[in-house]
């Protein structure tokens, strides 16, 4: 199993002057872009660059990007295809952006299950 890179530009994240990712129809844009449908389906192994300067990585995006690929293969089996590469992040970017991941991922767990989150 190969391990490739994905690696996602300033142009995705709006253009050089913006800092965030964000919007699930600019996810899902990007989605198409890379083909990921396909990629959801071969034998390799995903890292998703995230480019310096990055301050955010909206769930709303991350869920435009990844939400069809962890409604098929599951969270556990979504996290072991596809990582995401943070190095070209300073430690502190790289813990906000760790966060919105984690928060991404909890929101697309939250919508397979049909949970708002709030739910007692």
């Amino acid at each position: 199993m190969a391990s490739i890179h994905i690696t996602l530009t300033t142009e995705h994240r709006g253009g050089v002057s913006s800092t965030s990712f964000s919007g699930r129809p600019e996810g899902k844009h990007v989605r198409e872009t890379f083909s990921l449908d396909e990629k959801d389906s071969d034998n390799n192994n995903y890292i998703i660059d995230i480019p310096s300067g990055t301050s955010a990585f909206n769930p709303s995006f991350f869920l435009g990007l990844l939400f069809p690929s962890i409604k098929k293969l599951g969270i556990g089996k979504f996290v072991s295809k596809y990582r995401f590469g943070l190095d070209n992040l300073s430690p502190t970017l790289k813990s906000l952006i760790s966060d919105d991941i984690q928060e991404g991922l909890r929101n697309a767990s939250n919508e397979m299950s049909l949970s708002t989150g709030l739910d007692f």
